[in-house]
């Protein structure tokens, strides 16, 4: 097992980073995240593409990707593929390299290095820390997942299925344009 880097927020709020590789802070441990390949990117462009023009045509919020990391808690910083904040929120973003607002909705494209385990723990900070949605999407099966707690799926989608969100009025995608 490697060495456990233990830092504080400010520590790792101020870390020198190298500029070719992302982190986390889980409760105190800083981890290095792994690069997405090409077809988990492409999920995420695809998502962000149809939450763009949602938001494009009634200004309700903003979509963020996983370059922006967010303080969920004193000891935890995350950065989900994809990150939604509802409302007018801009002037609070403008040059924050650590986002203190909490997202409304979290997306989570399941990487295979991910074991169930370390979902469940990002689900429990996510919800933890205010989070009212996570969308879990898992490649393999091209499903999503709808989560309102971290305890089970409220739903679970297949390609037929249309993926919509109470958070989101009249957003709605089919979920195989989310694989295509």
């Amino acid at each position: 097992m490697g060495t456990r880097t233990l830092l504080t927020a400010e520590e790792f709020d101020n870390y020198p980073f190298e500029e070719d590789k992302r982190y986390e802070l889980d409760e105190g441990e800083m981890i290095e995240m792994t690069r997405p390949a090409y077809d988990h990117n492409r999920i995420v462009i695809n998502l962000t593409f149809f939450l763009q023009v949602y938001f494009r045509s009634n200004q309700s919020g903003e979509t963020l990707n996983s370059e922006n990391l967010f303080a969920l808690s004193p000891a935890t910083r995350r950065s989900p593929d994809i990150s939604v904040i509802l409302g007018n929120r801009r002037k609070e973003l403008r040059g924050a390299k650590v986002i203190s607002i909490i997202p409304d909705i979290a997306v989570e494209v399941l990487s295979p290095s991910e074991t169930p385990r370390m979902i469940h723990r990002k689900l429990t900070q996510y919800f933890e820390a205010g989070i009212k949605q996570v969308w879990i999407i898992d490649q393999p099966s091209r499903t999503v997942e709808i989560w309102n707690g971290p305890a089970l799926p409220d739903r679970a989608l297949g390609e037929d299925e249309l993926l919509q969100s109470a958070l989101l009025p009249d957003f709605q995608v089919e979920v195989a344009e989310l694989f295509r």
